[in-house]
């Protein structure tokens, strides 16, 4: 339905001027969406959180027909969904726990989990619908 894109920048300044790039360019721009060959695209920065950097920093290089992109690793595609939590995310997330490492996933939990242990009872509350 769209696309979610984690992109290194270092700030709100830079965030902008992703944006005006792509508005210079005639793309259309609705709310947080740059629509790129009709494709609803969400540009994440790094900056947000250090669960962004860490994805990144983690993420997997996949090559296709020539062009090589990163794609974020199932375990941290989980976690990026717990924070989140739509309804629509916990589906995703009880669709993706069968092929997620769970020691690895509960090892990212862990790093990037705030005093409260939301990341952790969001998981806890997915694995007791499952």
């Amino acid at each position: 339905f769209d696309l979610d894109v984690l992109v290194v920048l270092s700030n709100d300044e830079d965030f902008h001027k992703l944006y005006e790039h792509f508005r210079k360019k005639g793309a259309k721009i609705e709310d947080v969406y740059i629509y790129i060959n009709n494709m609803p695209v969400q540009f994440l920065p790094s900056y947000i959180s250090p669960l962004f950097n860490g994805a990144i920093e983690k993420a997997n290089i996949v090559e296709f027909e020539g062009i090589r992109s990163k794609f974020v690793s199932i375990e941290y595609l989980v976690v990026l969904l717990l924070t989140s939590f739509r309804l629509k995310d916990k589906i995703r997330i009880q669709s993706l726990l069968d092929k997620a490492n769970k020691d690895l996933l509960l090892d990212i939990i862990q790093r990037f989990d705030n005093a409260q242990h939301q990341l952790y009872e969001k998981y806890k509350e997915v694995l007791e619908g499952t």
